[in-house]
């Protein structure tokens, strides 16, 4: 059984603000993520990518009605595959640089890959890996 003094389950941008803080207190810890990589819901599917696409969304709306009279814009194309493309590498840049790269520079930090399960006050399985926080 591994021995920890936080567990911290989800590598959202919560559990990166917790993991990070307890690595500066160089307290051992375990960082449980499954499901969505890195970096949770924001990076991945919420905040990031919905906002890029609507930002380009935002921008032919705007050419085609911003209410100036005398005023004409002319939108010569538009890939909206390439739009996606583009969001999508934004999410892999930033699930790296601020995901990634920032836990393999953290000396204190385990990452465990899978769902968490707790199974007794202070443990927590990982398919058949157990993690107990320490006793004080």
């Amino acid at each position: 059984m591994e021995h920890f003094d936080f567990i911290v389950i989800g590598a959202g941008a919560g559990g990166f603000g917790a993991i990070i803080k307890a690595n500066d207190l160089q307290a051992r810890t375990a960082l449980v993520n499954t499901a969505l990589p890195l970096g949770g819901t924001c990076v991945n599917v919420g905040c990031v990518p919905s906002k890029t696409l609507l930002w380009a969304a935002e921008l032919l709306h705007t050419s085609r009605h911003h209410g100036i009279p005398g005023l004409e814009f002319e939108v010569k194309h538009l890939d909206f595959e390439a739009i996606v493309r583009d969001e999508l590498a934004l999410v892999e840049r930033m699930r790296q640089d601020k995901y990634a790269g920032v836990l393999r520079e953290l000396e204190h930090v385990t990452f465990v890959d899978g769902p968490a399960r707790f199974t007794e006050p202070h443990t927590v399985h990982v398919a058949n890996r157990p993690l107990r926080l320490s006793d004080s």
